[in-house]
């Protein structure tokens, strides 16, 4: 049986990285065994991505996943999601990222600026074959010094403005994975999601998608609290879940001011994550890179380990399609094949924008 009526996967990276010779040379190197996350780090922007989407096809008939919304991550391309959602646009949609402004910086060729790269979205914007803003807000990847609340904040109120204007989602990375190496030069509002109150509240039309809700990896509460905040505060903070464990989703279910209808299933699937587990530890299995052992190979089997945390919330069905599909196919305007599949939202608590 089905977990869901229309299950949908709002974090999803269709494309791979051919990584291992240039791990293995940077291996041989640094007279490392094996390859490491950091490693990794420094090639995935300058590798070209493939259409990893076979694999994910597959998974999606294994597991009854209806659509996925596809993320650009580091190294890879709009064009390659495009084509995936072209091919099957009854089961993928695509936000979209400024990689070609990303290039040209990290090329040398031109400066990055917050203005070069939101040009480039509004191009991709304008086509109407994008469905919002992401992974995480434009950031300056040649930036190797810590950039302050106030640039940022500066930076992130003009790709909300982009935002506005095309009615689309802007989200935002928050959580650790600890493998891959983080600090406050990209995008420091991962470590810092209390920063985006401002943000949000100066932009209640536009819908916010925290990517992760706080737990991309490793096991700490910390950032998930702020998340949590952020949500409940603001009727336009909606979190993405899939990386979260049971008692992770109940903290939010039972929070008035949240509840299904601000969260949805998110998993960062394709990504190199595996999952740890801890018996008689609380909790028990968590998503987290290892940094002793190396890049993980194989295609981790997210939605096994994710979809039974779900399985194990006793809550009412209607609830659970909510955060399955509901939340997302309302907050990124999806095409569902029915009307009346999801209980209704308060129509107060929705930003205009949404409607």
């Amino acid at each position: 049986m089905k977990i869901g009526r229309f299950v949908v996967d709002t974090h999803v990276h269709a494309q791979r990285h051919a990584a291992g010779d240039r791990l293995r040379q940077r291996a041989a190197t640094d007279n490392q065994n094996d390859a490491r996350y950091t490693d990794l780090s420094h090639e995935m922007r300058h590798l070209i991505a493939y259409d990893n989407s076979p694999r994910l096809k597959f998974d999606m008939e294994t597991y009854g996943v209806d659509m996925c919304v596809l993320l650009p991550s580091f190294g890879m391309t709009n064009e390659i999601n495009l084509e995936i959602v072209r091919n099957d646009p009854d089961k993928f949609v695509a936000v979209c990222n400024a990689k070609k402004t990303v290039d040209k910086a990290l090329a040398g060729e031109e400066p990055w600026s917050i203005e070069a790269a939101c040009a480039e979205l509004d191009g991709y914007l304008s086509t109407g074959n994008f469905i919002g803003i992401g992974e995480g807000c434009p950031g300056n990847p040649t930036r190797k010094t810590t950039i302050g609340q106030t640039e940022r904040m500066d930076e992130i109120r003009v790709a909300m403005q982009l935002a506005r204007k095309h009615k689309v989602p802007m989200q935002f990375h928050t959580g650790v994975v600890m493998g891959y190496p983080l600090t406050h030069c990209y995008w420091p509002e991962t470590l810092n999601p209390m920063w985006l109150i401002d943000i949000a509240t100066e932009f209640p039309d536009v819908p916010m998608v925290l990517n992760h809700g706080g737990m991309q990896g490793w096991h700490s509460k910390k950032w998930v609290e702020d998340c949590l905040f952020l949500a409940a505060a603001s009727d336009n903070v909606y979190l993405e879940t899939g990386l979260w464990w049971t008692e992770l989703y109940e903290r939010a279910l039972v929070d008035p001011n949240i509840g299904p209808e601000k969260l949805m299933w998110g998993t960062d699937w394709g990504a190199s994550l595996p999952i740890h587990g801890q018996l008689r530890h609380e909790p028990q299995t968590y998503a987290v890179q290892y940094r002793r052992q190396g890049v993980v190979s194989h295609q981790v089997d997210m939605w096994g380990w994710s979809l039974k945390q779900l399985w194990r919330l006793d809550i009412p069905q209607d609830d659970l399609n909510l955060i399955l599909g509901g939340t997302a196919a309302r907050v990124y305007k999806l095409p569902v094949p029915h009307t009346r599949l999801f209980k209704p939202v308060n129509p107060k608590l929705v930003p205009q924008m949404e409607k």
